[in-house]
C-alpha cells in the first residue's frame, strides 16, 4: 500500500494506531517492522533523509485486514478534509 504526501506527524500518528504486523518499505527495498517505537523512529528518520520536500510517501506492507481498513478509513477522511467534502 503506497501512501502519498504525508507529514512526519501524520505518519507517526498512523503508525501508533496499527496493531498487527506492518512494515515500512524504503525506496531501496529495505523493510522496517514498525512494531516497536525504536524501529518506527529509525524508519521515519530514514524516510526524512530521502525526502527532498519534507513530505513522506512511504510504502506499507500490512498483514492484518483490520489495520488495512484503519489505514484506508484514515485516507478517506483525509481526502474529504482536503477536498472540502467534510462538513
Amino acid at each position: 500500500m503506497k501512501l502519498y504526501h504525508f507529514t512526519v506527524g501524520e505518519l507517526a500518528a498512523l503508525m501508533e494506531r496499527v496493531k498487527g504486523n506492518v512494515a515500512l518499505i524504503m525506496e531501496d527495498g529495505v523493510a522496517f517492522a514498525i512494531n516497536s517505537k525504536l524501529s518506527q523512529l529509525y524508519a521515519l528518520r530514514m524516510l526524512m533523509n530521502q525526502s527532498p520536500d519534507g513530505y513522506l510517501s512511504p510504502e506499507l506492507r500490512v498483514e492484518d485486514p483490520k489495520d488495512r481498513e484503519l489505514i484506508l478509513s484514515y485516507l478517506m477522511q483525509r481526502c474529504s478534509r482536503v477536498s472540502g467534502w467534510a462538513s
